[in-house]
């Protein structure tokens, strides 16, 4: 696929390295991100992290400060949303044709963990919003122009519960999409629906439509990542079928962050929430059980035999499924930058990505019940790990199905397309 397409026409891109910022063309970057990252070659060296730091962190910042606004209203704030949108980001996992920045793996999973800690909710929108920009790489390069020149945002649902019945050239798509989170700030959806092809053959594709055609219906109301807006979409609309996209099969877009096992860097940054949620717990367990006295006489809970070692046994877990989920990231990825991933990396990676979360629930829960009835209170922070990490595990590729599909790859040697 030619790269021919530029950010912006000053000596070199933000998004690459040192330029002059002298100009700031029609089509280029934001013009904030110029601002933010002349502050960050400015106050940095070659050694320090990412391009994109800067805005990585006010986003965190302005995460925290609201993040009381998504608990209350099932939305994040405005301000948010906004620098959500405008922040490096939804274009981390973006192809350059697009407008991307192709990050490395890591820096985008290390990105999620951050603004997770920050704020779950979120968190879990980047989660979402940060890998689904590598959907483009499957896009037929012939309809690539059509999304060259936006600055994308993408979002979408993989239940593949719409229709999308075949034209010509085009497809019907119709249907109700749940669960579509961070649905306000999206400006592209990718919805699955099953298509049966010239052959007869049914196969589940993503549709990528614009924003402006589908209808969202303000029906999130869960037990935790409340202010995730992770509403239901709405469409009914006809799509050309050169923007359908295959995400199990080979990428168009020939780059190591479209190497990296597409479903594992998905399952991966929900991964880096759960890790982030299960930090927080430990971190609040600590503060609860140094200041909070227990019944009769007894002390501070964290004087306390069992409630030390309920924190020891979370704590160990934590960091021995955090080891598994860093080493296994760091394999697939030093691979994808040679060439393909071996299937073995790809399954201890799907595998080491479920069991940060299985993880990271196990351990909210259990220090929820070691501080006793203390930890209801709002206040005291721990109630709002386990609600979160409870709705995490229930991610469709963390949950029952992406273990089976490692067991299937272990026991019988199939290889799932969506492993």
């Amino acid at each position: 696929m030619a790269r021919q397409l530029k950010l912006c026409t000053v000596k070199q891109c933000p998004v690459k390295g040192r330029l002059d910022f002298t100009k700031n063309q029609v089509g280029c970057c934001p013009p904030r991100w110029h601002r933010l990252f002349a502050m960050e070659n400015a106050m940095t060296t070659l050694s320090t992290p990412t391009v994109g730091a800067v805005a990585v962190a006010e986003l965190c910042a302005a995460a925290q400060t609201h993040r009381e606004h998504g608990e209350r209203h099932g939305t994040l704030h405005p301000e948010v949303w906004r620098e959500l949108a405008e922040s490096p980001l939804p274009r981390a996992a973006l192809p350059t044709e697009f407008g991307g920045l192709e990050w490395s793996a890591p820096q985008l999973l290390e990105a999620v963990r951050k603004v997770s800690a920050a704020d779950p909710a979120a968190g879990w929108v980047a989660a979402i919003h940060g890998p689904a920009g590598a959907f483009l790489s499957r896009l037929d390069p012939s309809a690539a122009q059509d999304f060259a020149d936006r600055r994308l945002v993408v979002g979408g649902s993989s239940m593949p519960v719409g229709t999308a019945v075949r034209h010509g050239g085009r497809v019907r798509l119709q249907g109700r999409w749940p669960l579509v989170t961070g649905a306000p700030a999206m400006t592209l959806a990718a919805l699955a629906a099953p298509t049966t092809g010239p052959d007869g053959v049914t196969v589940t594709r993503w549709w990528l439509v614009p924003s402006s055609v589908v209808s969202i219906e303000n029906d999130w109301d869960a037990l935790g990542l409340r202010g995730s807006a992770s509403y239901t979409l709405g469409c009914d609309t006809e799509v050309p079928l050169a923007h359908g996209i295959d995400l199990t099969g080979p990428p168009a877009v020939d780059a190591p962050m479209f190497r990296y096992p597409l479903y594992a860097l998905l399952a991966g940054c929900i991964a880096e929430v759960a890790r982030a949620t299960a930090d927080r717990a430990l971190a609040a367990f600590t503060e609860l059980a140094v200041g909070i006295r227990t019944r009769y006489g007894a002390g501070p809970l964290a004087e306390q035999p069992i409630a030390q070692a309920a924190y020891a046994r979370a704590h160990g877990q934590v960091r021995a499924a955090v080891a598994l989920l860093d080493s296994a990231t760091t394999a697939a990825w030093i691979s994808a930058q040679a060439g393909p991933v071996p299937t073995e990396q790809v399954a201890l990676l799907r595998s080491a990505c479920c069991q940060m979360v299985d993880t990271a629930e196990r351990a909210c829960r259990e220090l929820f019940d070691a501080a006793g009835s203390a930890a209801i209170h709002r206040r005291n922070g721990l109630e709002g790990c386990w609600r979160d990490a409870v709705v995490i595990s229930r991610h469709a590729l963390v949950a029952a199905r992406g273990r089976q599909l490692v067991g299937a790859h272990h026991l019988t040697s199939r290889v799932a397309k969506d492993l």
